[in-house]
């Protein structure tokens, strides 16, 4: 499985950040500038830069939130709250948590708090400590790459909003840390031990040989053994971002293509848009089930799967015209499709399934939570 990070799922600039580089050195002046007109300037540039760089940028403003100027630290502020409104701003934020610069993870914290409220500076504190504990086992030849590939996932949780979440998981990232390090130091004193004691073992008759080479191969073996609770835990947050994308990408083209909440009676359908509403309604008997008998992550995984494997191939090759002409019947069926799966995903993941309700949905359903919106009669 390849290395999984925000950079792997947002798309967050990898190249050069020349731009950025060039503003650090005059941001604080023109931000502290006496002169409105400078200081407008500077934010238009910032913002500018900020949609081709955000990580870039946002490190930069992020090193400087203490500025000792108050027009510049009311400027910056501002010019941060704007940036992490948008996906990449937030996620900029949290890449920065492993910036080598103490000022820049200082910074980032106090835009967590103000991003994901009180409290979620412990994260970033945690994170911190994750990133030491990593490194200390790497120097030691400990394989972490798997809860290294784990903790990527934890901020996952967080962007999408779920922060109690992401809490709980990155103190269990510190724990199996913890416990892997001493697992893998123990048996490493203990094959030591044990080849110390191989010249004794000698001399009562055993072959030394074979067992000082059977030793130094389980030495060798206990630096990158795998851990498979580490993998499940991977395979299921793997699942949840997948899914979460998956209820995202349907949500964002319902969003672009309806100006009112649409509404098509049954028996006006177009024969293929039947399909749709059919089998949402084998998907909700049988999430609803999976529901309660505690099936969390093959309900996830169904509703994934649902979309990417039967949703947007249905778009891709049977309904092409009818989508780009923005056909009611079609319309009607990927909003009830989107909302019928929000409505499923709310049982397993409540705040990412309302926070992607809040962005889609709430301005054609007018209630304050996907919670609160009535099951679609035609998929009950």
């Amino acid at each position: 499985m390849p290395p999984v990070s925000l950079r792997s799922i947002m798309p967050i600039s990898a190249k050069g950040r020349t731009e950025a580089d060039r503003i650090d050195g005059i941001l604080y002046d023109s931000l502290a500038s006496p002169l409105s007109m400078e200081r407008r300037h500077m934010e238009a540039r910032v913002l500018r830069v900020a949609k081709e760089e955000p990580e870039g940028m946002v490190a930069v403003l992020l090193r400087h939130t203490e500025a000792r100027n108050e027009n510049a630290r009311e400027s910056i502020m501002r010019l941060l709250d704007e940036i992490c409104l948008t996906r990449e701003g937030r996620a900029a934020v949290l890449e920065n948590m492993s910036h080598p610069d103490q000022d820049v993870r200082k910074g980032t914290r106090t835009m967590m708090g103000r991003i994901w409220g009180p409290g979620t500076d412990t994260f970033a504190a945690d994170y911190e400590q994750a990133l030491l504990l990593m490194n200390l086992a790497r120097s030691r030849d400990i394989f972490v790459d798997d809860i290294v590939m784990l903790s990527e996932l934890v901020k996952v949780s967080l962007l999408e909003g779920d922060r109690d979440k992401a809490l709980e998981d990155i103190a269990l990232v510190i724990e199996l840390l913890k416990h892997r390090y001493r697992a893998v130091e123990t048996m490493k004193d203990y094959l030591a031990e044990m080849l110390k004691v191989t010249p004794e073992l000698s001399r009562l008759g055993m072959v030394s040989g074979r067992i000082e080479q059977s030793l130094r191969t389980a030495s060798r073996a206990n630096k990158q053994r795998t851990f498979d609770y580490a993998k499940g835990l991977i395979a299921e947050k793997m699942q949840e971002v997948e899914a979460i994308d998956q209820v995202r990408a349907l949500g964002s083209s319902v969003r672009e293509m309806l100006s009112e909440t649409p509404h098509v009676p049954l028996e006006q359908l177009s024969g293929v848009d039947v399909w749709m509403f059919a089998r949402l309604k084998e998907l909700v008997q049988e999430g609803t089930k999976m529901n309660i008998n505690s099936r969390r992550q093959e309900l996830i995984e169904l509703i994934g799967s649902f979309i990417r494997d039967e949703v947007f191939p249905y778009l891709r090759d049977k309904a092409q015209d009818r989508l780009l002409s923005r056909d009611p019947s079609l319309l009607f069926a990927l909003y009830t499709a989107g909302l019928t799966c929000l409505k499923l995903l709310y049982e397993p993941m409540p705040k990412v399934a309302n926070e992607l309700y809040v962005t889609y949905f709430q301005e054609f359903e007018g209630v304050p939570s996907v919670a609160d919106v009535s099951w679609p009669s035609a998929v009950m």
